[in-house]
């Protein structure tokens, strides 16, 4: 799909709804906005509706259309180009959803040319040829089937059901060394899946070269493939790079139905939850096992009754010092307006207070002209005892593209 047919937008934007379509103006038509009012994800919409307009939420990602695509960036496209947020972007999902490893990221994405879909099709595809030249792994099945020649067991009760009347025949079951491997139903299903979402004419061609290669393996769905258990030994190792493009995709990808049948396709993320997992793989990077992910921070209220306890504390991180202590740090991709929320400041009051080792409680915000101004050491006033430090600070995401440089931001940040 060329650039021409993609309408570019960042979260919380609007799109106004008209009688005819202006996609430069970011304007969509009603029959546009009713296929996009469609679409929801855990109960929550994609878009609001306001006045004669649909307001972009938390999800960033695509959306398939059938004229053309709408893509949806993080908030820095405000502050840098579409290419740059779209690359950012990228990166992020790769080491949240894959590899903190940077070696093991594509230096060379297509971005400029396609959508965030197809360029994990498209990186998915160089990955699966690879996996394919090299042969396809094979494993060993148990078969059961009516054949002309004893081979393996004879299962004699459905032999004799089966074969009473036909004496040449002997139901067996043995074990058969083929290519329909749950990893290849696997790969099959993802390609299946791609087929139908991809706009691309060169995705498509490579789909169906690449399906040819997959001629006698079976046929699976989506979720019979996001269900199955496959573990990586030195046997099949070299199929975990495609592997996890694919799992990326089939997870994040969803189909909606329009009022004429036609699938809309969709890859979609939280930002929020992108953007702590994000971080959470970065600071495991760079601390090891110091760092625990939605820990148990205690509990907010006990029942003096029977000492039941009530209202869990889970902060997105928490990092053991080498001197012991304890520092919580709590990502917020938010744009707060002026200050942080009342919200926030009372959550992270009660983690300062949840055990004696915390020696203080972090705030952090993307680096953004509007979160800077918050940024400085602050004093929580609420409750006695030792006195419990705050500290506001933002991270520069698109530093992520340097990737020693990001790292060397985020240890600053945490600041043991």
């Amino acid at each position: 799909m060329n650039t021409e047919q993609i309408l570019t937008i960042c979260e919380y934007d609007k799109l106004y709804i008209r009688q005819n379509r202006n996609l430069k103006k970011k304007i969509i038509s009603e029959k546009d906005a009713a296929y996009l009012q469609q679409i929801v994800i855990d109960n929550s919409p994609i878009f609001t509706f306001g006045n004669r307009c649909l307001i972009a939420q938390k999800w960033v990602g695509v959306v398939a259309l059938p004229d053309y695509t709408i893509e949806i960036l993080p908030k820095i496209f405000d502050e840098a180009s579409a290419e740059k947020s779209r690359d950012v972007l990228v990166r992020m999902l790769l080491v949240a959803h894959l590899s903190t490893n940077i070696r093991q990221i594509p230096a060379a994405l297509s971005m400029k040319k396609q959508s965030l879909m197809e360029m994990l099709i498209e990186t998915f595809l160089v990955e699966l040829q690879t996996y394919v030249d090299s042969g396809l792994q094979h494993d060993y099945k148990k078969v059961s089937q009516n054949i002309k020649k004893v081979k393996g067991k004879i299962l004699f009760n459905q032999h004799i059901n089966r074969n009473a009347w036909n004496p040449t025949h002997f139901f067996c079951r043995y074990s058969s060394y083929q290519e329909d491997t749950g990893l290849n139903q696997f790969f099959k299903a993802c390609l299946l899946c791609m087929g139908e979402a991809t706009n691309d004419i060169r995705n498509k061609k490579k789909i169906d070269e690449l399906l040819s290669a997959f001629y006698y393996v079976s046929s699976i769905t989506r979720e019979e493939a996001l269900n199955l258990n496959i573990e990586f030994t030195a046997i099949n190792t070299r199929a975990e790079e495609a592997f996890k493009y694919g799992s990326m995709f089939l997870e994040n990808i969803y189909a909606t139905l329009n009022a004429g049948a036609t699938k809309i396709y969709s890859m979609l993320f939280d930002m929020n939850l992108l953007y702590e997992t994000f971080i959470y793989r970065a600071a495991l990077t760079a601390y090891g096992n110091r760092v625990t992910y939605q820990r148990k921070a205690g509990y907010v209220v006990s029942r003096n009754s029977d000492d039941k306890k009530f209202i869990c504390m889970r902060p997105d991180l928490t990092v053991k010092t080498n001197d012991g202590t304890e520092i919580i740090i709590d990502t917020k991709w938010k744009i707060p307006n002026k200050f942080a929320k009342e919200s926030d400041i009372y959550q992270m009051n009660a983690y300062s207070t949840s055990s004696q080792r915390v020696s203080k409680v972090i705030l952090l915000y993307p680096h953004l002209d509007s979160t800077v101004k918050m940024v400085g050491k602050y004093t929580l006033l609420l409750g006695t005892g030792k006195t419990r430090v705050l500290e506001i600070k933002t991270i520069d995401v698109t530093k992520v593209l340097v990737w020693n440089d990001f790292m060397t931001d985020l240890r600053a940040v945490i600041n043991e």
